[in-house]
C-alpha cells in the first residue's frame, strides 16, 4: 500500500497505527498530513462515514472489495492490493517507519488479519 501510494502521489504517506471509528474502523492513510486512502474500512460503517467518499479504501480481496462496494459512495475508488512474498529478495520498501506509523510488513499483516492471531 505504501509504495501503491507512493507511486501515485510521488510521496511517502504515513500510516495510523489503528484503526479508527472515525474512518469505519479501517487504518487511515494520510498524504501531507491530510486523509488520502483508508485501509480495510468495515463495509457495514461506510454509509454513516460520508466524509470518506473522496478517498481511497483499500481492500485485502476480491470478497472483500465486493462488500465495501456495496457500502461505498457511488464511482468511490475501491483498490484491492495484493501481496507478492519473495523471502529470497530483499524488500521494495526499506522497513521504517515514518513518524511512528506502521512498517510496511505491520500494514500488510494488518491488511490481512495476520496480526489478530
Amino acid at each position: 500500500m505504501v509504495e501503491f501510494v507512493y507511486h501515485e502521489v510521488g510521496t511517502s504517506p504515513s500510516v495510523a497505527r489503528d484503526g479508527s471509528p472515525e474512518f469505519a474502523m479501517g487504518v487511515p492513510v494520510y498524504v501531507r498530513g491530510k486523509p488520502y486512502a483508508v485501509i480495510c474500512p468495515v463495509a457495514s460503517r461506510i454509509p454513516a462515514l460520508r466524509r470518506l467518499a473522496p478517498l481511497v479504501l483499500f481492500a485485502a480481496s476480491e470478497r472483500e472489495r465486493g462488500r465495501i462496494a456495496a457500502q461505498a459512495a457511488p464511482g468511490q475508488r475501491i483498490e484491492v492490493l495484493t501481496v507478492e512474498f519473495a523471502p529470497t529478495s530483499p524488500p521494495a520498501v526499506p522497513p521504517q517507519q515514518d513518524q511512528g506509523g506502521l512498517t510496511v510488513r505491520q500494514t500488510v499483516n494488518r491488511m490481512l488479519g495476520l496480526d489478530r492471531m
